[in-house]
């Protein structure tokens, strides 16, 4: 012990060492003392062993469970979402396997990994930037941290090969590669990339389903994730001693067939687009497919569209490079948020629409079946009517007096509000519940539109002329071409829908989904009645009197008796300082006589370039090129008429090598005309069109006694056709030895003009040569 200073002892004054005798009240205290002390020790004491049996006894169970829980580590077995096939089973969307790259930098760190080989070489096989990969390798505490989701096989092939060579070689014994992980996983393909995408759907990084069937169906398809449960510590690392390991199957999801045909989908995208392009549609055109019988739906397409592989793209490359010209930000965002969201948007479902004059489909059947009007009833139309002291105008000058089918062929406004008035606001509004507007259809698609009308309550005269016509209603395509369906397949209102089938994992069929007919709106008579009229507008030729001034003609498709309706409606009430907007729209089934499908096509605010704007005019065409094509593919035999057989497309036989009689004689069987003037010898060595080129029948070859194969026939100058009536056109291209192949309206008379031509004006072709002429009729209003 250290020596206290000096100074310190002096002050402390000096202890008696003597003991002091012990009293007994010393000893008593002390007694008792001890014995508190001992009592104080037996009870904590008990207290301990009290912790340590319930601990150790009563909840043992408990608590070890509790532990284990803490020390587990959890991994989810991604299922295999179902596959989407179309209605012959063409996958259209299938889930692969795809792998995740992870790190752990703590295993790294702890086995002394070199974290610059490996974001080099992750950065190269990843094709990311190593600076980036590098800073998460960095993260020495983490145990997780993600390089890269879903990179293919070849690629999760070629790091699990890199890791091996790198770990073999001398610089991996002493640095290996550890901490590398490739978590399975699964990635949606869609082999069609844009085929049926606002119907399909895609799916989010999670694997759900956004939009579209995917979403609809989400639980469907999805199936249920797997789990593998292992031992862990608190860091991370698995016990050695670890005694609990389970795995839990995941179960793949089940797939669906579709109601679509790919290659119907095909041919309505093809058409609207070329529309589209045509007439600078402004806000997307929408077409669907029908089955009429079964409300199936065999194409649906909101065009343009986009790629359902890459959809937070914008497919729209112009708009696509304004919004990435937004200086601000949030502003770029907010727009870039917007296009994407309306290219997802699946207009034939979702937005609502004025049908117009497609809606006197509803208005006229429902005349007939209520006995409020019937095909003798006439009306002299004036060019306009007034209700209330509102006027509302035709479309056209005045039709005169006309009777139920005149009021229909020519699609008169006035006529339509006078049948409004004769059944009243109550029995219109009666079949307007019937035919499905009140409700929506149900089709199984997420987000259907809900359709905008007038109800009983407040329809006065003007709202219940207006809607007779089309211009009220607002409804969504999906509902109009379900109501119309019902006009011509007996008269009943069927549920729309896309699915076909349910299949399991195996491809067991699950479930069936059968049709279903929500009521009888119409009877069988007067279903057959508007059958019969739609399609006599539409195939109405001079030989069977003059068809009047409506658009439904435009719908005539060649062997298949098509039937339609017209539709031409004011998008909003323009100001005076702005352009009034349409939607031009059509509606047409086939065959006639034994409706199989039906197609609605709206074109949402079209700009065509001569100022047309009517349904009969711009829609009506895409019907008839998607009818005929459909109709096809679904093998429904064609049956011409006499005038149509003159006019099919037919290949040209092989007359070379043959004499110039029995050339012509060849040709003239197979209903073609015949040019002998350059066969000036006995044999044919040459001929144009050449053998198996598909022309119209009627159409003139060329002969010629001469080999041209090598130089070609004789040329002559494709005239400028634009605005020549169809006879004056037909007549010239005849005089110059060119043929026609004729689409859009046909027949005679000076209203049927000319508006394009394949073959540019002034181009140089072989006699012979068959140019492609599109005609309308001018007289088209609706």
């Amino acid at each position: 012990m250290k020596k206290q200073p000096e100074h310190n002892r002096k002050n402390i004054p000096p202890q008696d060492t003597a003991k002091a005798p012990k009293s007994a009240v010393s000893r008593s205290m002390r007694t008792r003392a001890i014995v508190l002390a001992a009592l104080f020790v037996l009870v904590g004491f008990g207290a301990v062993v009290y912790n340590l049996y319930q601990l150790q006894i009563v909840q043992h169970d408990e608590l070890a469970a509790r532990a284990e829980n803490q020390q587990l580590a959890d991994e989810t077995i991604t299922p295999n979402r179902g596959v989407i096939y179309d209605s012959d089973m063409k996958v259209l969307a299938r889930s692969n396997k795809v792998w995740t790259v992870v790190a752990s930098p703590r295993d790294m760190a702890k086995s002394g990994t070199n974290i610059n080989d490996v974001a080099v070489k992750l950065a190269e096989l990843l094709e990311l930037d190593a600076q980036s990969i590098l800073e998460k390798l960095q993260k020495s505490e983490s145990n997780y941290q993600l390089i890269k989701r879903q990179i293919e096989k070849p690629v999760a092939d070629a790091i699990t090969a890199w890791i091996t060579e790198y770990n073999a070689s001398d610089k991996g014994k002493d640095t290996p590669v550890a901490g590398i992980s490739l978590v399975q996983d699964a990635k949606r393909y869609y082999p069609y990339q844009t085929l049926a995408s606002t119907i399909i759907g895609f799916v989010n990084a999670d694997g759900d389903g956004v939009l579209g069937i995917e979403s609809y169906y989400n639980d469907t398809l999805k199936g249920t994730a797997g789990r593998v449960v292992g031992m862990k510590n608190a860091w991370g690392y698995d016990l050695p001693n670890g005694t609990y390991e389970a795995a839990y199957d995941a179960e793949d999801g089940n797939g669906l067939v579709l109601t679509l045909n790919a290659s119907i989908q095909s041919t309505l995208e093809k058409y609207l687009q070329n529309a589209v392009d045509q007439y600078h549609v402004e806000n997307r055109a929408v077409g669907i497919v029908m089955d009429v019988n079964t409300g199936a739906i065999l194409a649906m397409a909101t065009m343009p569209d986009y790629n359902l592989q890459d959809p937070y793209t914008i497919a729209d490359e112009a708009l696509a490079a304004q919004i990435a010209a937004i200086a601000d930000e949030n502003e770029r965002a907010d727009a870039k948020y917007t296009a994407q969201w309306a290219q997802w948007r699946n207009k034939a479902v979702a937005d609502l629409y004025y049908p117009g004059s497609v809606f006197k489909v509803i208005t006229a059947s429902a005349a007939l079946d209520s006995g409020a009007a019937n095909l003798n009833t006439s009306y002299t139309c004036k060019g306009s009517i007034t209700v209330a002291g509102r006027t509302m105008r035709c479309a056209h000058t005045n039709h005169g007096t006309l009777d139920f089918f005149g009021g229909l062929d020519g699609s008169c406004n006035p006529y339509y509000v006078t049948l409004g008035q004769m059944m009243g606001a109550e029995t219109f509004c009666n079949y307007m519940q019937a035919f499905g507007f009140y409700e929506k259809t149900g089709i199984d698609m997420d987000d259907e539109g809900t359709t905008q009308y007038v109800p009983l309550e407040k329809m006065g005269p003007v709202e219940l002329a207006s809607s007779a016509f089309g211009q009220t209603t607002s409804t969504t395509p999906i509902q109009m071409i379900t109501a119309a369906c019902a006009v011509i397949n007996g008269g009943y209102l069927v549920q729309p829908h896309v699915v076909k089938q349910v299949l399991d994992a195996d491809g067991n069929i699950v479930e069936n989904v059968e049709p279903e007919v929500k009521r009888q709106v119409l009877s069988a008579e007067t279903s057959a009645t508007m059958r019969e009229l739609l399609t006599r507008s539409v195939n109405m030729t001079a030989a069977d009197g003059k068809t009047l001034t409506g658009g439904n003609k435009t719908g005539y498709v060649a062997g298949y008796k098509a039937g339609g309706k017209s539709g031409t409606s004011q998008r909003k009430q323009a100001l005076s300082d702005e352009e009034q907007t349409y939607y031009s729209s059509y509606w047409g089934f086939a065959p006639g006589d034994d409706p199989q499908i039906a197609v609605l096509v709206m074109l949402d605010t079209p700009h065509d370039e001569q100022g047309t704007y009517y349904g009969g005019r711009l829609a009506a065409p895409v019907v008839q090129s998607v009818l005929d094509e459909a109709l096809q593919t679904l093998g429904v035999p064609k049956e011409y008429t006499e005038a149509e057989l003159a006019k099919v497309e037919t290949a040209v036989p092989n007359v070379v090598g043959s004499s110039v009689n029995a050339a012509a004689g060849k040709l003239r069987e197979s209903g073609f005309n015949v040019d002998i003037e350059r066969a000036t010898g006995d044999t044919v060595l040459y001929q144009y069109p050449a053998a198996g080129t598909i022309v119209p029948r009627q159409s003139t070859i060329i002969l010629y006694s001469e080999d041209r194969s090598e130089s070609g026939g004789d040329l002559v100058t494709v005239p400028n056709l634009t605005d020549m009536s169809y006879d004056a056109a037909c007549a010239t291209l005849k005089s110059l030895g060119l043929n026609v192949s004729e689409k859009g309206v046909t027949g005679g008379g000076s209203t049927i003009v000319v508006t394009e031509q394949d073959i540019a004006a002034d181009t140089q072709v072989e006699i012979g040569s068959v140019i492609e002429v599109t005609f309308h009729d001018t007289t088209v209003l609706d």
